[in-house]
């Protein structure tokens, strides 16, 4: 299995990134909760609708804490928050939030790990990726 890449050209017009090429992946296709659970069910003693279950679980429970101001971390996975996203203003006295509050979006940040020897960090999630090119 591999990450697949092409190369886009950027938009920007700055001097650090105008008209320079980058790596983009390009997704091969999506998994639902529904593949997920046949998976699990293949590796595991849980069945299909067990599994199914839990993830449902999961995802309310992870929302009502959320949705309470809380930072979900799944250990090895990673940290979801919900983070406000709003219109600049002058003054702190301006800030209406019913006006400002453009809306709310989950922020997620993969659980890392840091080398010792060069202080790089590194998800679990994309450890041992191989990367090719899309054709």
């Amino acid at each position: 299995m591999a990450v697949f890449i092409k190369l886009r050209q950027s938009k920007f017009k700055d001097e650090f990134r105008g008209g320079k090429w980058f790596a983009q992946t390009v997704p091969t296709g999506e998994v639902h909760s529904n593949d997920i659970a046949k998976r699990i069910e293949e590796n595991s003693t849980f069945k299909h609708g067990e599994v199914l279950g839990l993830i449902s679980e999961l995802v309310e429970t992870m929302t009502h804490e959320l949705q309470a101001g809380k930072t979900v971390v799944l250990d090895g996975f990673g940290r979801f928050r919900l983070v406000a996203e709003s219109q600049g203003v002058s003054s702190q006295d301006e800030f209406n939030i019913k006006k400002h509050i453009k809306g709310v979006r989950c922020n997620f940040l993969p659980a890392s790990e840091r080398d010792s020897q060069t202080r790089k960090l590194s998800s679990p999630l994309s450890k041992n990726t191989v990367i090719r090119w899309k054709k």
